[in-house]
Order: structure tokens, then sequence, then C-alpha cells
């Protein structure tokens, strides 16, 4: 499940209902002994700009993967929710966005700790 895309069913803003969005799954409390596991993510949009430690996926690379258009995993946009949520699993992060990822996503944590000096 680490490392795998899935469509989550995300909150809609004013609380009305659910609406499946792609999120890229970086972590579980599945060890945590809780009755209830907790995924950790981070979103998958289709309509935002690229940030610093964000990670691009051309549209012809989305399209192999199952996702409708050119994304943009938001390294920043870290979330917890329940795993139950989880509605289908669209791909596993090939190769080359793994590395991409996990270098961002290092460089932004890192960043983050640098402030707690």
């Amino acid at each position: 499940m680490i490392l795998e895309i899935w469509y989550y069913k995300a909150t809609l803003p004013n609380d009305t209902g659910y609406k499946a969005r792609p999120v890229l799954v970086i972590g579980n409390d599945s060890e945590n002994n809780l009755s209830i596991v907790d995924i950790h993510y981070c979103m998958v949009s289709s309509s935002s700009s690229v940030g610093k430690y964000d990670v691009e996926i051309s549209e012809k690379q989305a399209k192999e993967l199952g996702l409708t258009r050119a994304s943009v995993i938001k390294t920043t946009k870290l979330y917890t929710g329940s795993q139950r949520l989880l509605e289908r699993k669209v791909c596993d992060l090939p190769d080359d966005l793994k590395a991409i990822f996990s270098k961002n996503y290092k460089a932004y944590q890192n960043t983050i700790f640098a402030n707690f000096d």
C-alpha cells in the first residue's frame, strides 16, 4: 500500500458528502495496535501549480498509470485519514517517480526539522 496511488473518498469542503480523489499513500499506523488503521497520504492534483518539493506526472505517464490527466504529487500537502475511505488502487508509483518523490519529500522534511533547532 505504501507508495501506491489510490482513490480516496475525501470530504467535500461544505461537508455535504464525499468525492473520490487520487492520493499517494506514504504510511499507515497499522503497527500502533489500533482497531482502526489510519493512512498518511499526499494529494495528487491535476489542477495545482508545481511547488518546489512537488512531483510532476506528465499527461502521458499519468494516463499510463490510470490517472485521467497530468498531475502533481503535492509533497507538502500531508494528511491522515481512515484507511476505510480508500476506494480502489490506481497503481504502484513507478521507480522514476519514487526516486523523485523520495528526494523531494526528504528535502521538505529536512527543511521542517531545520526549524526545530
